[in-house]
């Protein structure tokens, strides 16, 4: 049997042990729960494409704004919004009086000037016909008596006083038949010009007169309400917009930031969602690049043909979405979330402690994800999020997120929230 004193140290020396353990315990736990929590995802190997980001808007390659040719009261609307014409159906009326008026009086002196100057009716012609009639007559006349004179002459029944006479009556007739005849073609050139003028006068009357009357100029839609019937009209005043809303004749249009305007060029694959079509990605290429920017918004515009895509037979003008602009692509590369990258370093997770990785070289960029050449594996687990100053070496506890969300959380959100963009294969 053991003296008291030894029972109460051994008792003493066992609570003593096992309090060390606890607290030991509890200042691991402790610890372990004091470490700062840092959010990590995988760098994952798959493809990854160097982008630039824009919105735009499905449009018609050109829009056709229909206007008064002149100053007018609108007296007839053929057509209404959403009204498919075809080129020169008549769209409206746009009624001038004196339209009508010039062109009566342009076809009442075209037949003036036609009858003027069209020899079987013309009496200014006619006028000088019988002038130049009576005047050949009269060189007939002058003509015969001085043949009369000279036999008369050599009979020595006549003078030569009286011959010089008769030669100078001869020569006058002469002189006044040539000259009229040379007045009735000057006449008839007069005439023909005035005619001229007065086909040239009408063409313009009848042309002004039709402008009244205008036709769809494409085989397109009346995409807003015309002007209503009734309403008084300036020159250049705007009726409607007519264009070709066909989905093959449609083109995403895009406003491309000033800084992106060299990374566009023609036949450039594009990457686009509509809000139209949640999860559809559509394939086009660049087809026009406009060379000025917009004053306000210092924007380029772009045209995109919709190339492919399920559901492009559907698009209609109006419809927005987002571009992506494909500068380069791989079809394999170890990827990680862009926000990985921060001031131009990346931290590992390894054995729970923070690690710079040395020796980083980068491939690829979008707005998304980065392409990483050198420096990190496929599997490793690399910090997203902020690291406020942590230095490598430090003992951290993780939580994981998985790579494509955390990939997606780079993009902008929509109006709902819910992001529309680009999944690249994370």
């Amino acid at each position: 049997m053991r003296p008291p004193r030894a029972r109460v140290s051994l008792r003493f020396y066992f609570v003593l042990t096992l309090s060390l353990v606890v607290l030991g315990v509890c200042a691991f736990v402790a610890l372990s729960f004091l470490r700062p929590v840092v959010l990590v995802t995988e760098a994952v190997e798959g493809p990854v494409v160097e982008a630039f980001y824009s919105t735009g808007t499905v449009q018609p390659v050109r829009e056709y704004p229909i206007r008064a040719n002149l100053a007018g009261v609108m007296t007839d609307v053929k057509v209404d919004k959403g009204d498919r014409v075809k080129a020169g159906d008549v769209l409206a009326v746009v009624s001038e009086p004196e339209m009508d008026f010039l062109k009566r009086k342009a076809e009442a002196e075209l037949t003036e000037k036609t009858q003027r100057a069209e020899p079987s009716t013309s009496p200014v012609l006619k006028e000088f016909d019988a002038r130049i009639t009576a005047a050949s007559d009269l060189l007939e006349i002058s003509q015969r008596e001085q043949k009369r004179v000279t036999r008369m002459l050599e009979a020595n029944a006549a003078s030569q006083t009286d011959l010089d006479r008769a030669i100078d009556r001869f020569k006058n007739s002469w002189v006044e038949f040539e000259s009229l005849k040379s007045m009735r073609e000057s006449k008839k050139l007069e005439l023909q010009k005035d005619l001229d003028v007065a086909r040239a006068a009408l063409a313009i009357a009848s042309s002004n007169f039709d402008r009244q009357t205008l036709r769809s100029p494409i085989d397109g839609v009346v995409l807003d309400r015309p002007t209503s019937v009734g309403t008084r009209l300036a020159i250049n005043d705007h009726l409607m917009q007519i264009a070709d809303v066909a989905p093959e004749k449609l083109v995403m249009r895009a406003a491309v930031d000033e800084e992106d305007k060299v990374k566009v060029h023609l036949d450039q694959t594009v990457k686009m969602t509509l809000y139209s079509f949640p999860g559809q990605v559509f394939t086009g290429r660049v087809t026009k690049i406009y060379d000025k920017a917009d004053p306000d918004r210092r924007t380029f515009e772009v045209d995109v043909r919709v190339t492919e895509g399920a559901g492009r037979e559907n698009l209609a003008a109006g419809m927005t979405g987002e571009l992506a602009f494909v500068v380069a692509e791989k079809s394999s590369a170890v990827v990680i979330p862009s926000q990985a990258v921060q001031a131009g370093r990346v931290m590992v997770v390894r054995d729970g402690v923070l690690r710079t990785v040395p020796d980083l070289k980068f491939g690829l960029r979008s707005v998304e994800r980065v392409e990483i050449a050198a420096g990190v594996r496929a599997g490793e687990r690399v910090v997203v999020s902020p690291l406020d100053g942590m230095s490598d070496g430090r003992r951290v506890r993780v939580s994981f997120i998985d790579a494509t969300t955390a990939a997606n959380a780079n993009s902008s959100p929509d109006k709902s929230g819910s992001f529309k963009g680009f999944k690249t294969g994370m």
